[in-house]
C-alpha cells in the first residue's frame, strides 16, 4: 500500500512538473486577453441604450420637456426616480469599467495604440460629465477602477476639470492619419479620428459653457477653444449613435411603444411649456414635435401641464420622433452653431452681435431641418428671428437652445437649469403638483443601494438642491 501510495505522489509531482507552464494548460478555442475594441463596443452601446431609454424618460418627465398625461409616467413627473436607479449602476459597470479596461488593456500593447487611447478616453470624459451634471458630486478620480470598493464622491467642479483634462489628453495624442478602433466597433464615426477630435472640442466647449456661471476664468478658456476651432462644422460631424429598423437594433424609445403598446404612442404627451414656447415665437416645429389625439383635429393641438391627466383630444409627442432607426443624438451641428453664437453674444468670442446672430439663425436653421422643417419653411423663420442685442441675447438663445434639445432631454435638462439663475430660467415653469418639493427638479438622487453600501456617498440632499454649476 505505501509503495503504491509513493508512487502515486511521485506521478503527481512529475505531471506537475512536466506541465507546469506548458501550453496544455490552455484553451485553444478561449481568448485569453480581450479586445479593447470589443470593451469600447459594449461600452458605448450600453451608453447609448441608457440616453435613449432608460434616462429619457424620467427626465424629460422631470424636466417638463415631455407630459404624463397622468399615465404610467405621472409618478416620474412628479419626480419620483425608482425608474433611474439602475442608470447610475449600469454607468459605472457597463461603460466606465469597460473603458477602463480597454485603456489599460491597449496601454499595454506593443505598439500602443494612441487613437484608441484617445476614443476611450473620449467617450469617458462624455459619460463622467453627463454623470455629474445628472447627479452632481459623484466618484471619479477613485472610480471604475476595479481596486477601490468605496471610492470618494469627488466634487462636481473637480470632475468636470477632470473631463477637460482628459479631452485635452485625447486630442494630444490624436493621429488624424493612423488608425484607432474602426467599424463596426466605432458605432459613431467608424474610426474617423478628424471626426473624434472635432468631437472632443465641441464636448469641451459644451462642459465650460455649464462651468462658466459658476466659474467665471472659464470664459477665457471658452475664447481660446473658439479661436483653436477644429470643432463639429457640418452635419456630417455631427455625433450620432445609428440604430436600425431590424430586431434587436431598434431605437429603445420604438421598442418600447412597440412592445409594451403595439406600435401604438400612447404615453407621452405635449407639454404645456414646450407648446406654448413654440406658440408664443410662431415656430413652424409645432407639429413635428407633437400629433393631434386620436380624436382631435387635423391641426389641433392640446397641450398639458406635467401631470394633467390625458384625454383622447390631448396631443402627444410625434411618432415620427420615436421612429426604429432614428439615432440617438450625442452633439448636433445646431447645437454647436447655438453655442458660438452664445459665446460671441456675451462677448467671449470675437465677431459682435451681427456674427452671433449670423451663427444664432444659421442653427435654428439645422435644428428646424433636422425636425423635418422644410428648407424654404426653415429659411424663411430664421431669417425672421430678430438680430441679438445686449437686451435680448439671453432670452433669444436660451429660447432656441431649449427647443432645439427637445429629443434629448439629458441635454435639455442641463441647458434649462443654466438657462438663468433660480426661478428665472428660460422658459419659465412652476413645480407639478405631487411634487415632494417646492422648487424645480435640479438633480437625480443616489440610489439607495449606493448610500447603503458606501459612507462617502452625500447625504441629506432634495431633489430640489441645487448642483455647483447651478447657478
Amino acid at each position: 500500500m505505501k509503495k503504491i501510495l509513493c508512487s502515486s505522489l511521485i506521478l503527481a509531482t512529475l505531471t506537475t512538473g512536466c506541465f507546469k507552464n506548458s501550453d496544455l494548460n490552455i484553451d485553444p478555442n478561449r481568448s485569453t486577453t480581450v479586445d479593447p475594441a470589443l470593451l469600447f463596443s459594449g461600452a458605448v452601446t450600453q451608453f447609448s441604450l441608457l440616453r435613449a431609454g432608460e434616462l429619457t424618460w424620467p427626465v424629460a418627465l422631470m424636466s417638463q420637456m415631455w407630459a404624463s398625461g397622468g399615465r404610467w409616467g405621472l409618478s416620474q413627473a412628479q419626480y419620483d426616480q425608482t425608474r433611474v436607479r439602475s442608470a447610475w449602476g449600469r454607468t459605472y459597470t457597463d461603460v466606465l469599467k469597460n473603458l477602463d479596461v480597454a485603456i489599460r488593456i491597449a496601454e499595454q500593447a506593443q505598439p500602443v495604440n494612441q487613437n484608441a487611447l484617445a476614443q476611450c478616453k473620449i467617450m469617458k470624459a462624455f459619460a463622467f460629465a453627463q454623470t455629474s451634471l445628472l447627479w452632481g458630486d459623484i466618484p471619479f478620480s477613485e472610480a471604475a477602477t476595479g481596486q477601490i470598493d468605496l471610492p470618494r464622491f469627488d466634487k462636481q467642479a473637480d470632475v468636470l476639470n477632470g473631463c477637460i483634462a482628459l479631452l485635452d489628453e485625447a486630442v494630444n495624442q490624436i493621429d488624424p492619419a493612423g488608425r484607432g478602433i474602426i467599424a463596426p466597433n466605432d458605432l459613431y464615426y467608424g474610426g474617423d479620428m478628424v471626426k473624434w477630435r472635432k468631437f472632443a472640442n465641441s464636448l469641451k466647449l459644451r462642459i465650460l459653457f455649464s462651468m462658466v456661471d459658476a466659474d467665471p476664468t472659464k470664459a477665457a478658456v471658452i475664447g481660446q477653444v473658439m479661436a483653436g476651432g477644429n470643432m463639429i462644422a457640418s452635419n456630417a460631424d455631427a455625433m450620432q449613435f445609428r440604430y436600425f429598423n431590424q430586431p434587436g437594433r431598434q431605437n429603445p424609445r420604438f421598442s418600447f411603444t412597440a412592445i409594451f403598446r403595439g406600435g401604438v404612442q400612447s404615453d407621452w404627451y405635449c407639454s404645456k411649456p414646450v407648446y406654448d414656447l413654440l406658440v408664443s415665437l410662431k415656430d413652424p416645429r409645432v407639429p413635428y414635435f407633437f400629433q393631434p389625439g386620436p380624436a382631435a383635429g387635423a391641426s389641433e393641438y392640446i397641450a398639458l401641464n406635467s401631470v394633467e391627466t390625458y384625454t383622447t383630444k390631448s396631443a402627444l409627442v410625434n411618432m415620427n420622433l420615436l421612429k426604429p432607426d432614428l439615432p440617438e443624438v450625442s452633439f448636433s451641428y445646431s447645437e454647436q452653431l447655438l453655442l458660438e453664437a452664445e459665446a460671441i453674444a456675451r462677448g467671449l468670442a470675437p465677431g459682435g452681435f451681427d456674427l452671433a446672430t449670423e451663427r444664432m439663425r444659421a442653427g435654428v436653421r439645422e435644428s428646424l431641418l433636422s425636425f423635418g422643417v422644410p428648407a424654404v419653411e426653415a429659411d424663411a423663420y430664421a431669417r425672421s428671428l430678430p438680430g441679438l442685442t445686449a437686451a435680448n441675447q439671453r432670452t433669444v438663445l436660451s429660447q432656441q437652445q431649449y427647443l432645439d434639445l427637445f429629443m434629448r432631454p439629458v441635454e435639455g435638462w442641463t441647458q434649462h437649469r443654466r438657462s438663468g439663475v433660480i426661478g428665472q430660467e428660460i422658459p419659465a415653469m412652476a413645480p407639478p403638483q405631487g411634487a415632494p418639493v417646492s422648487g424645480l427638479v435640479r438633480r437625480l438622487l443616489y440610489r439607495s443601494e449606493e448610500v447603503n453600501s458606501n459612507p462617502n456617498t452625500p447625504s441629506g440632499l432634495a431633489v430640489d438642491a441645487p448642483q455647483w454649476f447651478d447657478k
